[in-house]
């Protein structure tokens, strides 16, 4: 009986060693909303401390269809440049750091300047990109400001609390070619504030990412849109 408890106690912390050292697959994309000063756009994204698993990615204001599959052992997915240490080992000068929610195998990393001349320039917000979550036709708004948000589109209203994220899955009233009427405010504390006006478009196989940034160049809101057509070529 001893040697049979001895041999479990050796045996089982391998087996859970190999079950953690397989890891998490997953497939994701980047969009950069503003490059950092100085900061290079050629970088590894690994998800492996030893670096077993990487993609060599350019950073793009344009959102793209283009995904790449990583490892991730743990939770956190790691954007930087390789360097060689004192020591002459490859590792991984970090610039942005992701952490991962525990469900999903699909993500879209957001990085925008996180206003550090060293280190973690970039701050990386993890979207959810499955269908699923962010289903075709949808409107997915990101605000990244200290301020309160209101789009008003055809009929509808909705509000977006700051650092929230909010998903209006269906446009309601919209004209025969998509198109319907916008206004987005912003709330300074007292009253409500325009934004932005115009017309959106609604396409049944193309989602729309609008992201709200506080710019501390120009020290204003910015609201930028972009419509993602990866539902066009893969199932949701």
């Amino acid at each position: 009986m001893r040697s049979l408890l001895l041999a479990l106690l050796t045996v089982l912390p391998c087996h859970l060693v190999l079950a953690q050292d397989e890891g998490r697959a997953i497939r994701f994309r980047t969009l950069c909303f503003e490059f950092a000063a100085g900061a290079p756009r050629d970088l590894t994204v690994s998800g492996d401390p030893s670096l077993g698993s990487s993609e060599e990615i350019s950073l793009s204001r344009r959102i793209s269809s283009a995904q790449h599959d990583i490892t991730v052992i743990g939770s956190a997915v790691s954007f930087g440049t390789l360097t060689t240490n004192d020591d002459g080992q490859t590792v991984l000068e970090k610039l942005a750091i992701a952490n991962l929610p525990g469900s999903g195998s699909q993500f879209l990393f957001l990085l925008v300047p996180s206003g550090k001349k060293e280190g973690e320039i970039y701050r990386c917000l993890v979207l959810p990109d499955e269908g699923k979550s962010f289903p075709p036709g949808a409107f997915r708004f990101v605000n990244l400001s200290t301020s309160k948000l209101r789009f008003a589109m055809g009929k509808q209203t909705i509000e977006v609390p700051p650092g929230s994220i909010k998903v209006l899955e269906e446009v309601q009233d919209a004209r025969e070619d998509g198109r319907f009427p916008y206004i987005a405010q912003h709330h300074d504390g007292k009253t409500w504030n325009r934004l932005s006006t115009g017309y959106w478009t609604s396409h049944k196989r193309i989602r729309s990412l609008q992201v709200v940034y506080f710019d501390p160049r120009t020290k204003r809101l910015t609201l930028r849109g972009f419509d993602d057509k990866l539902l066009m070529r893969t199932p949701s």
